[in-house]
């Protein structure tokens, strides 16, 4: 009977785990603060996830010298992720402490099966100057 029920275990542990799908998002845009690019700015692309789960972290960078960007990650999930990035710059913020950050949402559309993300989500050049009402301050990313 013992071996009966190792073998629905083993079943159950296999379907749940074949549940399981990896997906891939990638992201891609160009930074400004005002006029000049914004070199040097932390961006992260992260799967944000509700509950005790800590939210993912897919990819980072900081941008190039022309204020461009490009991220790209993956993960294992049993839904959809949701992806979205975090930028954290000092843009306009007045010589507040810790910096401005702006999280932006991506598209259910720009997620992808696999590893590999078949096209990034363009966000096109952002200007940083922009004070958004959804914005934070954060100190610890």
């Amino acid at each position: 009977m013992s071996r009966l029920y190792s073998l629905l275990l083993l079943l159950s542990l296999i379907g749940i785990s074949t549940a399981f799908r990896t997906q891939a998002v990638a992201v891609t845009g160009k930074l400004m603060c005002g006029d000049k690019p914004a070199s040097g700015v932390l961006v992260k692309l992260y799967d944000e996830d509700d509950g005790p789960d800590p939210d993912d972290v897919l990819d980072q960078t900081s941008t190039e010298t022309d204020g461009s960007f490009n991220l790209q990650g993956s993960a294992m999930e049993l839904t959809p992720i949701d992806p979205e990035i975090r930028i954290y710059h000092d843009c306009n913020d007045y010589g507040r402490p810790c910096q401005r950050e702006w999280v932006i949402r991506i598209p259910n559309k720009y997620i992808y099966s696999g590893t590999k993300a078949a096209k990034p989500m363009d966000l096109g050049i952002m200007n940083l100057e922009v004070e958004l009402e959804s914005e934070s301050h954060d100190c610890l990313h």
